[in-house]
């Protein structure tokens, strides 16, 4: 029989691995989580991984030799010379076709420059579904924080009802502002609605790239301050060179370089090596001779000009595109830059010369109501000044983290360096 203390023991070991498991599922989202559960369920991540590895097959069978031809001949001249009769063997051949001009060599380098593209575009693949997941998530934030603030507002409505039923009972509220303080709240109760519908939708967005409920999600966590190191970016030469929309570019240049080799060289003869073995009647009896040939195309009506004008025509546009794709990062990566710094500044002289004076006004004339020195319109115009300061605090950082996104995406930067 087992003691109570083995017992114990056992329980207090098994409770202590639930309460684990429950605190890492209840753990707070952060951006860095959310992105590195987003890139491990999500179906985008398995197709670039196949997409790599298909690449990598097709290199495998690239450079291969063609296979050796067998050919065997058989007839009744044998038996017609011999008297023997019947049908034998005559001649029996091995060919094999003799690449010569560098076609394999060539084919091959396309496909690694074809799988250096597929490894390029996976790591392109994986910045465009950190994009939309850290969309969904900082959209979750602003629609929790606006959730937030609506119930705020009707919390601070219901007290001024309060207050005004009061006064209504003093006699000292006239008709009108006590249907003013109505209104207010009215309106109060209104935006606490549409933000439950956009809360409701941005949990449900998010929880669709993270293979979860709605309810799993939790609370988010508040807003911060994007980093300030993502302003010192700059879009020099070599930076947009790491990014992986450009190297797989890149890598199609290469791929069409070595296609142009290679069609040219399949322009030019190809030499075909045949060893064979023949069988003869010699004095009545049968013998055997070997004996090796050579197949030389002649290249008289096509020599595969066509196809290297294409190739060369096609590696000129990869040149051309990839050369507008270069322009348009470090045009984004600038304009990202100078958007993100000037919302930062926007944002610390909202938060000093607006947000911080409406808290005060707002603190000031709520005693003044109390009071009786402030009137109604007073009141709720301080209470809305607070609020829209609040609110444009929000957007202002919402802002701030779509433009910090476009910099570290249009860089090549993945969201999770340097995130909270």
């Amino acid at each position: 029989m087992y003691s109570w203390s083995m017992v114990s023991t056992a329980l207090a070991v098994v409770g202590m691995f639930c309460t684990s498991a429950v605190l890492a599922d209840t753990a707070p989202w952060t951006l860095e989580r959310a992105l590195t559960r987003g890139h491990a369920v999500a179906p985008e991540t398995r197709a670039l991984e196949y997409q790599v590895e298909a690449r990598r097959a097709a290199r495998e069978q690239a450079g291969r030799w063609p296979n050796p031809v067998l050919d065997a001949q058989a007839s009744e001249l044998l038996g017609n010379e011999d008297g023997r009769g019947g049908y034998a063997l005559t001649e029996l051949g091995l060919s094999q076709p003799l690449p010569l001009w560098g076609q394999v060599r060539h084919g091959r380098d396309a496909a690694e420059a074809r799988l250096a593209e597929a490894q390029a575009l996976a790591g392109a693949g994986r910045l465009g579904l950190e994009a939309g997941i850290g969309a969904a998530f900082h959209e979750w934030q602003q629609a929790e924080a606006d959730y937030r603030l609506a119930r705020q507002r009707l919390a601070e409505a219901g007290r001024l009802e309060r207050i005004a039923r009061l006064r209504h009972e003093r006699g000292d509220l006239s008709e009108r502002e006590q249907l003013r303080i109505q209104l207010f709240h009215s309106e109060a109760i209104r935006q606490l609605e549409a933000a439950e519908g956009e809360r409701s939708e941005a949990r449900a967005s998010l929880a669709a790239w993270l293979e979860l409920q709605p309810n799993e999600l939790g609370t988010a966590p508040p807003f911060a301050d994007p980093p300030m190191e993502a302003v010192q970016l700059a879009a020099t030469r070599d930076e947009l060179d790491g990014h992986p929309a450009l190297r797989a570019a890149l890598e199609r240049e290469r791929a069409a370089q070595s296609e142009i080799a290679r069609v040219r060289a399949e322009g030019r003869p190809d030499l075909v090596v045949r060893l064979f073995q023949e069988r003869t009647v010699i004095e009545n009896s049968r013998e055997g001779s070997l004996g090796i040939g050579v197949q030389l195309e002649l290249p008289l009506w096509d020599r595969n000009q066509g196809r290297v004008r294409e190739n060369a025509a096609e590696h000129r546009r990869l040149q051309a595109e990839s050369a507008a794709l270069r322009r348009d990062l470090a045009t984004q990566v600038t304009v990202s830059a100078e958007h993100l710094a000037h919302l930062l500044q926007e944002l610390a002289r909202h938060r000093r010369e607006t947000l911080v004076p409406a808290r005060r006004v707002r603190e000031l004339t709520y005693r003044g109501y109390e009071t009786g020195e402030v009137t109604l319109l007073e009141l709720l115009e301080a209470y809305n000044t607070d609020f829209d300061a609040i609110r444009h605090e929000q957007l202002l950082l919402a802002e701030s983290w779509e433009e910090w996104r476009k910099l570290r995406l249009s860089s090549g930067r993945s969201l999770l360096e340097n995130t909270r």
